[in-house]
């Protein structure tokens, strides 16, 4: 039998999603996801994602993302694309008011629950989000994509880690070297544990029925997925 590069998919609960998390604990673990998208490929991966249903740097474009945290990410969409208009929705009120007060003027930011999003029909180009299909099973992400595309024009576009040793031996060394905060320390491991092989994603793609469905690797041991409308 060879060696296995990929651990046994294991479903937990994360520390960051909690509503009671300690301030100080809380503002530190998300400032780490925002130096983890920018230092190790997240926000490079994301604006890859995006550019294959946004070709034109001019266009003007409405995007919402999903589990936005501290919307670093719609930050980096509105210094690509100058006329984009950006929407960041999260569950977690804590979380937005924190990346208002940090992060740059210009992103919307929106208290609501991906199941089922306070939004028209086709009331936006695109939904996106990263790392935020893995907090979710099979079912439940069929049923965000879902509401997803009937608030879309274009369509969904969502990337996260791959789980692969890789990656998890990575962020299992930060902790140890004490260079992320203590929920990061907890959570990051469980992100990796709990998230999704290219295999697992094609066969999800599949389940979706669309006709218009793309699973690809995107760098670093992340994968991307976009279904058009």
């Amino acid at each position: 039998m060879g060696l296995s590069l990929t651990p046994a998919r294991v479903v937990s609960s994360e520390m960051l999603d909690e509503h009671d998390a300690p301030e100080t604990e809380m503002t530190r673990s998300l400032r780490d996801l925002r130096r983890f998208n920018s230092l190790a490929g997240g926000t490079r991966a994301y604006l890859a994602l995006l550019s294959r249903l946004i070709p034109d740097r001019d266009a003007r474009v409405a995007i919402l993302d999903l589990g936005t945290g501290t919307s670093d990410l719609l930050e980096a969409v509105r210094r690509k694309w100058r006329n984009a208009m950006t929407i960041g929705l999260d569950r977690n009120t804590r979380h937005l008011a924190y990346g208002a007060a940090i992060g740059e003027r210009g992103v919307m930011r929106v208290a609501a629950d991906a199941f089922q999003l306070p939004l028209r029909d086709g009331a936006v180009d695109i939904v996106a989000s990263s790392h935020f299909f893995h907090h979710f099973s099979a079912d439940e992400n069929r049923a965000i994509v879902s509401e997803s595309l009937r608030v879309t024009r274009l369509g969904v576009a969502f990337t996260d880690t791959r789980r692969h040793y890789a990656p998890l031996v990575f962020v299992r060394l930060l902790g140890a070297l004490g260079l992320v905060g203590p929920i990061t320390k907890s959570d990051a491991p469980a992100s990796v544990l709990q998230g999704y092989t290219l295999s697992e994603m094609r066969a999800f793609a599949r389940s979706l029925g669309a006709r218009h469905v793309d699973v690809f690797r995107l760098m670093p041991y992340r994968f991307g997925i976009v279904v058009r409308r």
